[in-house]
């Protein structure tokens, strides 16, 4: 089984996504605080996906730390539309970046 963090502020954005990945033999544990994400045994997860619009920290700053320290895949999903967020996610380490609808 593939387990998934995400870091995601949205209740219900998780809810769905962690759903259809369940469809999949995926395990998502999601957190909404930032810092119980970063805090939650990152090495034992397969892949991230990190919201940038969150409590307390900017979601680019989350992907610099996790990328300082461990190798895991990054996938930024996001509201923001602005290019610039898109290349610094990327440019900081994130692998990719998937706009939400």
């Amino acid at each position: 089984m593939i387990n998934v963090l995400m870091i995601e502020d949205d209740p219900e954005f998780a809810q769905i996504l962690s759903e259809y990945l369940d469809s999949f033999n995926i395990k998502v544990t999601n957190f909404e605080d930032p810092y119980l994400g970063l805090s939650a045994g990152i090495k034992n997860y397969d892949l991230l996906i990190l919201d940038l619009t969150l409590p307390g920290i900017d979601g680019l700053e989350v992907c610099k730390e996790i990328r300082q320290k461990y190798d895991i895949p990054i996938i930024i999903s996001s509201a923001r539309s602005d290019i610039s967020d898109k290349v610094v996610g990327l440019q900081l380490g994130a692998d990719d970046y998937l706009p939400k609808p």
